[in-house]
């Protein structure tokens, strides 16, 4: 038995030991095969779970300059208790994949109303126009909502996202938000770390993956910080973070050294750390233990960032 193994949570061993085609194969030889393939695993997760009673909009907000406009999906539900606040909710998906009709952004929307952008994604579009996306709804949305409580939030690459268009708002001399929530973001192209190297199974988002997604979306003569946020040099100005990985994830280290630099860099930051849990795990096993721990520490985080 693998050390992955021997140290994963017993409540996800059958979902990760189960056979394949695994769609980040898929993803390494065909992005729009994969991108097919997650869209069904998300309708067969989705499928047995009530219909969302909230209002849900779509709709396109200007983009920045001359850039596209941005379609978003907004998510309010019946009884919002800071409908005047924002969360813009950032899908995950390598940067290459996922869309912004994500159910897990309609799990937030009782705090506040929630927008989930369809930003641009590789390899269609690299780095940055997907944090310029990020931008543009940021700017367009502090125009009418309170801009000291719009909160960036997202899972993976929408945590790396998140970070990075947090780094490009405070550049351009944008709003200035609330707060960025980053679920084991997708931050470092290099992946030069311990975790970085760990012998993962190819049911997980492994290093060989990660690499190919970050050739396809990285500007080409190198990634900068609106890319990859771990290459930004200077992290003083950001908003206070919540950062969360499990600790058998491709991105703990480097997860880990961005809430320390944040820290040093005299943002406030709160970093949680879920031992035996893979990428991805409270999103693909809700029912486990740690993963309601973990989606419990999310929702007071937003809590208290929104009061």
């Amino acid at each position: 038995m693998s050390k992955f193994l021997e140290r994963l949570d017993p409540e996800f061993r059958d979902i990760i030991t189960a056979e394949g085609p695994y769609i980040y194969d898929i993803l390494r030889a065909d992005v729009p095969g994969a991108r097919a393939a997650l869209a069904t695993l998300f309708a067969q997760m989705t499928a047995d779970l009530p219909e969302y009673e909230g209002q849900k909009d779509a709709y396109h907000m200007p983009g920045l300059d001359d850039d596209p406009d941005v379609a978003v999906i907004e998510y309010r539900a019946r009884d919002v208790l800071y409908p005047d606040c924002a969360i813009i909710w950032l899908h995950g998906g390598g940067y290459v994949m996922g869309s912004a009709d994500d159910f897990s952004a309609q799990s937030y929307s009782s705090l506040a109303p929630v927008v989930s952008v369809d930003y641009r994604m590789a390899p269609e579009d690299r780095a940055p126009a997907a944090a310029r996306d990020v931008c543009a709804v940021i700017e367009r949305l502090a125009e009418n909502r309170n801009p000291r409580k719009i909160i960036l939030a997202g899972p993976s690459a929408g945590g790396g996202l998140a970070a990075s268009a947090a780094l490009l708002n405070r550049d351009r001399g944008g709003p200035e938000i609330a707060f960025q929530l980053l679920i084991y973001p997708m931050l470092d192209d290099r992946h030069d770390t311990e975790s970085g190297h760990m012998d993962l199974p190819p049911s997980t988002w492994n290093r060989e993956t990660s690499l190919h997604a970050w050739s396809l979306y990285a500007e080409e003569d190198g990634a900068s910080p609106y890319a990859a946020a771990a290459r930004a040099t200077d992290l003083s100005g950001l908003p206070p973070a919540f950062i969360m990985c499990g600790d058998l994830d491709l991105f703990l280290d480097e997860d880990i050294m961005y809430a320390s630099r944040l820290r040093s860099s005299g943002v406030p930051v709160e970093l949680a750390i879920y031992p035996g849990a893979p990428h991805g795990y409270n999103g693909f096993a809700p029912q486990a233990a740690v993963s309601k721990r973990a989606n419990a520490s999310i929702r007071m985080a937003l809590e208290h960032a929104l009061s």
